[in-house]
């Protein structure tokens, strides 16, 4: 029995080199260390490693709750805006043309802005990010409650954008820290619905509060959600980033550490001290304490620089602008095709939020079927609660494959919505249309955002600000572009060109199906390569640098010996 209790006390001590990928390491039998270059390693087996997160199920459905609330702060930032349009220009006393502007600088700032905090996050923990986001994003909203000049509104929307932007990063981040790979898609679905939702749903509030109470009082709202998400994260929202909390054992600290997490450590502490082995089997050794890092929003640009994240993510941006293009072209369409008021056009948006929220519900189920459709068909066995080894998994065609239908979906819809507008159907010709845009866009935007996460895990938020930089650079391009578009060559073909381009983009999804995972193999590989040049020449100057200290001893100790021997000589 102590010799067991050694061999555990022993096994908590030896670092791991990863909280991801423990499932695939190889297996010894417990106790069994190995010396290499110094160090002592143990390798561990899938039963005997510890779960990939230590969150219960119920813990879990908080978080993704929390999470996907506390997403729809973007969306809503960018679209309660939409139907107080004309009525704020009126106000200010500005063309609808400048005011358009202000949704083209909110979107450039709101490209720029996660790649920011999502850097932090993945360095100093998802709590301390969220809390910086939920003030930044309250403040702004005083501030353009209370504004009075055009000026004032291109500034505070920026600031506004900056603070609510990072929310859809971190809520994909989030869920990479507590989902593996095979439940991935499902999780994906429920956190980011409220991301999709909120470009449907934000125009209809903004048209209650614009009809009703004032363009200003959209903003009052937008503060007080803002200020009540800062205080239910700030109490009860547990730290999940793997590089401070590990799996959820490592106890959190300081702005790190709230009311839920706390529980949870204690929970599974006591649980831990019940199980035989339950130390060896659960609980990750600590991590070494980090220090603060100021982000570094060049980061995000790295993964442009890889050839298969810089194709996904291309694909995701021009995708997901047909969907802020419809919503931005919206209220000026619908007025002049059907003579809407405010609230009428607001309601109009709720059909494409019922086609996001559609997807959201039922694609990721889809996607995790595939995932084990495929591990099957390969072989690999899914155990619950551990993550897969990718590096010879076929993830990019186990993703793509339940992206495809949506695409031409979601193409066909765009034709559609446009050539009703343009010969003036009946209002359910153009809701319809915008019904299955929502889903198409959905699918694909959440499908590519899990399939960036696969290939990205250790870094899931600064993989999610390069989502974010492509998709809002390109939208606010759309948004700009759209109606002039419309007004040159009519509603049919423009909308009709949008789809031409997604028809050329079907051939990028058997591009990466086909290639992705040889891409995937080919950067590991050159990682490898570089890291162990580099570990090479650390090696080498290592050497060089006891050789010269060997030199400089046996220097030392001749000189030393030579003055000895002069000082005997003169005695």
């Amino acid at each position: 029995m102590e010799s067991k209790k050694d061999a555990m006390a022993a096994e908590r001590a030896v670092p791991r080199q990863s909280t991801d990928d423990l499932s695939s390491t190889h297996s010894v039998e417990p106790g069994q260390l190995e010396q290499n270059h110094g160090t002592l390693s143990l390798r561990r087996t899938v039963s005997s490693g510890p779960p990939y997160t230590i969150f219960s199920p119920k813990a879990k459905h908080l978080i993704l709750a929390s999470v996907s609330i506390s997403s729809l702060i973007s969306p809503f930032g960018a679209t309660t805006f939409y139907p107080a349009l004309n009525v704020l220009a009126a106000d200010l006393h500005v063309t609808p043309s400048l005011i358009n502007l202000s949704l083209t600088t909110y979107m450039i700032a709101q490209a720029i802005a996660p790649a920011i905090i999502a850097g932090m996050s993945d360095s100093s923990g998802r709590r301390l990010s969220y809390i910086v986001c939920f003030v930044i994003f309250c403040v702004a909203n005083i501030g353009l409650a209370l504004q009075t000049n055009y000026a004032a509104l291109l500034v505070l929307r920026m600031v506004q954008a900056f603070g609510c932007s990072a929310a859809i990063a971190l809520c994909t981040a989030v869920v990479a820290d507590i989902a593996t790979s095979a439940e991935r898609g499902k999780y994906m679905g429920y956190a980011t619905a409220g991301i999709l939702i909120g470009p449907a749903f934000g125009p209809t509030i903004g048209g209650l509060f614009a009809q009703y109470l004032g363009w200003r009082a959209t903003f009052w709202f937008l503060a007080i959600l803002a200020g009540i998400l800062l205080v239910i994260f700030t109490c009860f929202f547990p730290e999940t980033c793997r590089n401070v909390v590990g799996n959820g054992s490592i106890p959190a600290t300081g702005f790190n550490r709230s009311v839920l997490g706390y529980l949870q450590h204690r929970r599974h502490a006591r649980e831990a001290a019940y199980t035989e082995d339950g130390d060896a089997a659960s609980i990750q050794p600590s991590l070494s304490r980090r220090k603060f890092v100021f982000p570094n929003p060049l980061v995000t640009l790295k993964i442009l620089a890889d050839k298969e994240s810089c194709i996904v993510l291309l694909y995701n941006g021009l995708f997901f602008t047909g969907m802020m293009v419809t919503t931005a072209s919206i209220p000026e369409l619908y007025q002049a095709a059907y003579g809407l008021d405010t609230l009428e056009i607001g309601l109009c948006f709720m059909t494409m939020g019922f086609g996001g929220l559609t997807s959201a519900l039922t694609m990721g189920h889809l996607v995790d079927w595939n995932f084990r459709r495929h591990a099957q068909r390969l072989g690999v066995t899914i155990t619950k609660g551990k993550q897969q080894d990718l590096s010879n998994f076929p993830i990019e065609r186990v993703r793509l494959e339940v992206v495809l239908p949506g695409h031409i979906i979601g193409t066909l819809a765009f034709i559609a919505f446009g050539w009703t507008l343009k010969f003036r159907t009946s209002l359910a010709g153009p809701e319809i249309a915008l019904y299955f845009i929502g889903f198409g866009v959905s699918t694909a935007f959440n499908v590519t955002n899990t399939l960036l996460i696969d290939l990205h895990r250790d870094s899931p938020a600064t993989a999610t600000a390069a989502v974010n930089l492509v998709r809002c650079l390109m939208s606010a391009g759309g948004a700009a572009a759209i109606l002039p578009m419309c007004h040159a060559m009519n509603t049919g073909w423009a909308f009709t060109f949008i789809a031409l381009l997604y028809v050329v983009l079907i051939p990028v999804i058997f591009l990466i199906m086909s290639k992705g995972q040889h891409w995937r193999s080919e950067a590991a590989r050159q990682k490898m390569e570089k890291e162990k040049a580099k570990s090479t020449e650390v090696h080498a100057c290592t050497n060089v640098d006891v050789e010269r200290q060997d030199s400089e001893s046996k220097h030392d100790a001749t000189s030393s010996s030579e003055k000895e021997k002069e000082e005997g000589q003169t005695s």
